[in-house]
């Protein structure tokens, strides 16, 4: 939406002057962001009204730039002059923030329009998101209104924005009523009602806040804007997104990726992943790739580290504000053994290395052990505790630990150790390295106030603050460009061009040629067109063979007793094509016998790009639903990381697989697919290879399913 703008009304922004129709998006962002003057339309004489919220919150914000209302009758409010209507403002208003029913917002953005407002924050309810006709096209025209007049929107049905740099608390939310520590970490939500809860936890955590807004219905501006501005702006180190969905996927990619480049840190909540919404998908991979799985996989192509809970958001953007990045693993402290051992069974949960501590590290430990041995997690209760101080001291110094935590006894801070406190900081001093102190509930401010004054930070829950340090350990991501030993020679495909074209599920034989043209091996396929030729075609394979009718608009020809396997005889085959009910076209390949079945597909959508996966395959995919997935494109090695860690990985792995190049031919068929994928692009909607069969020679399609993006009614 950031097409031509009309109006010819010249803004003045800090130290220049632009005209309004030559605004960029980035432009007016800051502007929003940054106004000189404000405006809030619809200002009431009662106090729980929500524009007399918004204007008492602008207001007792400390907000220094100039602040108008509208609303009838009134002449001031809350310190502010106001006017009856839009037209009677002295002087132009960067930013209105609209209090008006859903009815009347149109007509008040065209108003808006003709004093040289740039940016408009819509709080009414009533658009696209409650799904009546009414609504979305109140949304339509909402979006009309943005064309003709130049305007940019947040919202509608949102709760506002919040600058702490400049004091700008523009919204109705609880938070925005309280004048916010100013902090390096900006909230990004779809939800604004949970702000004041993710402030309220940030202010526990004693953090401070850069920016907020919520994005509400996205009737222009999206997350995905405001995450661009925030890798912008020079007060924000840490973005924390609170996620329904992403518009574009792969746009959310390259700006994680930028992120990394520019040492800034995202860390995301994802909500809503249940898998209800991939039912109705056609292909195998469509209802595997569900919502969670397939997030997950582009957050990790990212390097967006990913949480499951708002205390987890907030824990971990104050980690990743606090100490950026740490390399290495986790080493831990405890007073117990089963403290131990429930931080590694925590640790392992979420994917966070706990290293061995190295030999020199043991030998240094031996003379403070009183019995059992030293390990990490470290048990300080297995040491001498008159002479255990220096352990904390030795255990950083470990060259495989990047960052340390320990878990305190809330009712005794020294936890059997006399000088823990003092023991802790000496050891974050000397090492260097990030150290914080878990206290499941929390410590008594003064006692929480000792820790911190030697620069480690106390958090309240344990598994929070372990899945956090897991983001600050989470190594960098490069941005991936694949070598030309990975790519394969074909840049185009006019076969290709042609079928997918045809804006139809291709049938099966269609789906494997084409694959097949991207170096994916498949197995020999004969389209026949009566009983007589599918015979011929069977005996040139030789017995036994399979046979498939080809119809089309069947994607699960299994399902739909369409398929026949170990046919051995003319007289098999003949009876098989009879109770397919003779088909137009019938498809012969040889029968291939293999070690195993796995699959391999593809899924593409706007919110998650091209996820690519695969695991073990067959008639039981999807009971087994064991599958890894990938952000595509990706490169090798993380093809071999991740299918390593799976079912299928781990089956070609083991001592009892005695066909070594397995594993070799199914990552070459993965790369060929991704090959095939980057050359489609969005002209893809899904790929299914199920099965691909694990023989001694290789890895062989036998079936394939190519859903175009438009499919076939």
């Amino acid at each position: 939406m950031e097409g031509t703008l009309t109006p010819s009304r010249a803004i003045v922004e800090p130290g220049r002057t632009i005209p309004f129709a030559a605004m960029s998006k980035s432009d007016v962002l800051r502007t929003l962001f940054n106004p000189q003057s404000v405006v809030v339309v619809g200002v009431s004489r009662d106090p729980i009204k929500r524009g007399r919220q918004v204007m008492r919150n602008v207001m007792s914000g400390g907000f220094g730039g100039r602040v108008y209302g509208i609303g009838r009758g009134m002449s001031e409010a809350d310190g502010a002059p106001c006017f009856p209507t839009l037209d009677a403002l002295p002087g132009p208003a960067d930013v209105a923030f609209l209090a008006v029913s859903a009815e009347t917002t149109c007509e008040t953005l065209r108003e808006c329009h003709k004093v040289g407002v740039k940016a408009a924050i819509i709080s009414a309810a009533g658009f696209a998101e409650n799904g009546t006709p009414a609504g979305l096209a109140r949304q339509q025209e909402l979006q009309g209104v943005i064309m003709e007049t130049g305007i940019r929107l947040v919202g509608p049905n949102c709760n506002g924005i919040y600058n702490t740099a400049n004091h700008l608390a523009l919204g109705f939310n609880a938070a925005h009523a309280v004048r916010l520590p100013q902090g390096n970490i900006a909230i990004l939500s779809h939800s604004g009602a949970l702000f004041s809860v993710m402030a309220g936890y940030l202010n526990q955590l004693r953090a401070g806040l850069s920016l907020f807004v919520s994005a509400g219905n996205e009737a222009d501006f999206d997350v995905l804007d405001y995450l661009e501005y925030a890798l912008e702006d020079s007060q924000t180190r840490v973005i924390a997104l609170l996620l329904d969905a992403l518009t574009d996927g792969a746009r959310f990619r390259t700006l994680a990726l930028h992120a990394e480049a520019l040492n800034k840190r995202i860390v995301a909540l994802k909500i809503g992943t249940s898998d209800l919404g991939s039912k109705a998908a056609l292909a195998h991979s469509s209802r595997l790739a569900g919502d969670a799985d397939a997030y997950a996989a582009l957050f990790e192509a990212g390097g967006v580290a990913a949480v499951t809970t708002l205390e987890g958001l907030m824990t971990s953007a104050t980690l990743l504000g606090n100490y950026g990045r740490a390399r290495g693993g986790l080493g831990a402290f405890t007073s117990s053994g089963a403290g131990a051992s429930m931080i590694a069974d925590i640790a392992t949960k979420h994917g966070l290395q706990v290293p061995e501590l190295s030999e020199e590290t043991q030998s240094h430990l031996a003379p403070y052990l009183q019995f059992s041995v030293a390990g990490n997690p470290v048990d300080l209760g297995i040491f001498e505790r008159g002479l255990s101080g220096d352990v904390p001291t030795l255990v950083s110094a470990d060259t495989g630990i990047g960052a340390m935590m320990a878990l305190v006894n809330p009712l005794d801070p020294n936890s059997g150790v006399p000088t823990l406190t003092q023991d802790l900081a000496q050891s974050k001093k000397t090492s260097g390295k990030p150290l914080v102190v878990v206290v499941p509930g929390g410590l008594a401010p003064e006692a929480a106030a000792r820790y911190e004054a030697d620069g480690m930070h106390v958090f309240p829950d344990t598994e929070c603050t372990i899945a956090a340090l897991g983001a600050l350990l989470r190594p960098p991501r490069g941005i991936y460009r694949r070598s030309d030993d990975t790519v394969q020679a074909i840049t185009s495909s006019a076969n290709g061009d042609r079928l997918l074209a045809l804006k139809r599920t291709l049938s099966e034989p269609e789906s494997l040629g084409l694959l097949s043209e991207f170096g994916v091996q498949v197995v020999p396929t004969t389209v026949s067109t009566s009983i007589d030729e599918a015979i011929d075609a069977a005996e040139r394979y030789g017995w036994p063979v399979v046979a498939k009718a080809v119809v089309l608009g069947v994607a699960h020809k299994t399902e739909a007793g369409l398929v026949r396997t170990d046919l051995r005889s003319a007289d098999a085959l003949r009876a098989a094509c009879l109770a397919f009910g003779t088909p137009a076209k019938i498809a012969i390949q040889p029968h291939l016998q293999g070690k195993a079945e796995a699959i391999a597909g593809l899924t593409h959508s706007n919110d998650t790009g091209i996820i690519m996966l695969a695991g073990l395959g067959g008639i039981y995919t999807e009971a087994l639903r064991d599958v890894v997935m990938w952000s595509l494109p990706v490169p090798r090695h993380d093809l071999e990381r991740k299918l390593s860690c799976s079912a299928l990985g781990r089956l070609l792995a083991s001592p009892r697989w005695n066909v070594a190049s397995s594993l070799l031919s199914l990552i070459t068929t993965l790369q060929r697919l991704q090959d095939f994928a980057m050359w489609a692009g969005d002209r893809i909607k899904a790929v299914d290879i199920n099965p691909l069969i694990l023989t001694e020679d290789g890895v062989v399609a036998v079936d394939g399913l190519i859903v175009p993006r438009v499919n076939e009614s």
